[in-house]
């Protein structure tokens, strides 16, 4: 379907709906009581109007402000405790066996496996932080991609529709297990959205798989939209939607999968720097690099670790004997993270606004693919949102 002309951005009525949910969610912690109902009476007229002539994104944008609003009147979703009981009792007996099994070592692993983060010691945190790769803790897109990967080679025979219905399983019990964070959620969302995509013959919409998902979480849970998590996992996977492709193409004269992990690690890390630098107060300069060199190891240090502490579950023996493998690649990322963070100028104190990080997000937005005007106008706005954000730290 052609794009009229004088359309200035791609139409997608989920990043319509997202983006009202959450200024809606954003707007309740300054309205209350008489204010509430004006301000839902007014978003529902402004909806209706939107319908009435035919600004089909300004509907919906203005009908999520006001389910934002309506819907932080009420507390979180939570799941019955009969539900949960199972795979917090499953996670308490992985959790253990991590640690029976990987020793000095089983912290970080229980943090990239099942996200139980409390044993990691303030050192090794600080020097993850340092070096820019503190997110490969958080489960997010990175492990939904090593469990949908692994659960597609096991099933690369099945109709895409048993993928779809096998993968909604696997995926939720591993959210559960995890105790759903914001970042797995998404990431998991994002995944299911591609494989329906693919069992029902349709393309795939990287933005409206980003914003879908952010519409579950936030109205499963509206308090999750002021978690640094949530913010961070966004960022990054929004900014890889909008630039990937054209910072891919700038890295042209690499040969293609070098390019595209470059690309990856630029993408992700300009979408998390300015949050970094507002909730830190640091900038990791040497992250790009740490990124580019430790990246590569994750999937050797997750998948291993994954399917040694699975198999002691069944049998003890076999996965002592083979947890040498995790330990030994974890141990190397590990002293990879501690000796680029010991670099005198690593890290360095910085400050911004949060008014200066939203125009330095309109910049990298200006210069992608969404908004269809000419380059020129591309770079100006970028030029103008970059002064702006200046202009907002002075």
């Amino acid at each position: 379907m052609e794009t009229p002309e004088h359309v200035i951005f791609h139409y997608r009525p989920m990043v319509c709906m997202g983006l009202g949910i959450a200024v809606g969610i954003f707007l309740s912690g300054s309205v209350s009581g008489a204010g509430l109902i004006m301000a839902l009476c007014l978003f529902s007229l402004f909806s209706g109007l939107g319908i009435y002539f035919g600004f089909k994104g300004a509907a919906l944008f203005a009908f999520g402000c006001a389910a934002g609003l309506l819907r932080t009147l009420f507390g979180p979703v939570s799941l019955p405790y009969g539900l949960m009981y199972p795979f917090e009792h499953m996670r308490a007996g992985l959790s253990s066996a991590c640690a029976s099994l990987f020793g000095e070592h089983a912290p970080l692993l229980n943090a990239m496996l099942w996200g139980v983060k409390g044993g990691i010691s303030d050192s090794v945190y600080d020097a993850f932080r340092s070096c820019g790769i503190a997110h490969i803790l958080a489960l997010s897109g990175l492990h939904v991609s090593f469990v949908a990967g692994a659960l597609n080679r096991l099933a690369r025979r099945a109709l895409p529709k048993v993928k779809f219905y096998t993968s909604i399983v696997v995926l939720f019990a591993y959210c559960a297990i995890a105790a759903f964070p914001s970042s797995l959620i998404r990431a998991s969302v994002m995944s299911l959205c591609s494989l329906y995509a693919a069992a029902a013959g349709r393309r795939y919409d990287m933005p409206s798989g980003i914003a879908f998902s952010a519409i579950v979480i936030l109205l499963a849970d509206p308090t999750a939209l002021y978690s640094i998590g949530f913010e961070l996992s966004f960022g990054a996977v929004i900014m890889i939607s909008l630039l990937m492709r054209p910072v891919t193409e700038l890295l042209s004269f690499l040969p293609l999968p070098i390019a595209q992990m470059a690309a990856l690690s630029i993408c992700g890390t300009l979408g998390t720097l300015p949050l970094s630098v507002y909730y830190f107060g640091t900038i990791p300069v040497l992250g790009l690099f740490a990124n580019t060199l430790i990246l590569p190891m994750v999937p050797f240090v997750f998948l291993s670790a994954m399917a040694v502490n699975l198999i002691g579950a069944a049998m003890p023996a076999a996965a002592k004997a083979l947890s040498f493998i995790p330990m030994f690649l974890t141990g190397v990322m590990t002293e990879a993270a501690n000796a680029i963070s010991s670099v005198s100028f690593a890290v360095k104190q910085a400050a911004i606004t949060p008014l200066a990080c939203l125009f330095v997000y309109l910049a990298c937005f200006a210069v992608s693919d969404q908004p269809l005007i000419s380059p020129s106008k591309k770079y100006a706005a970028c030029a103008a949102s970059l002064f702006a954000a200046v202009l907002c730290m002075l």
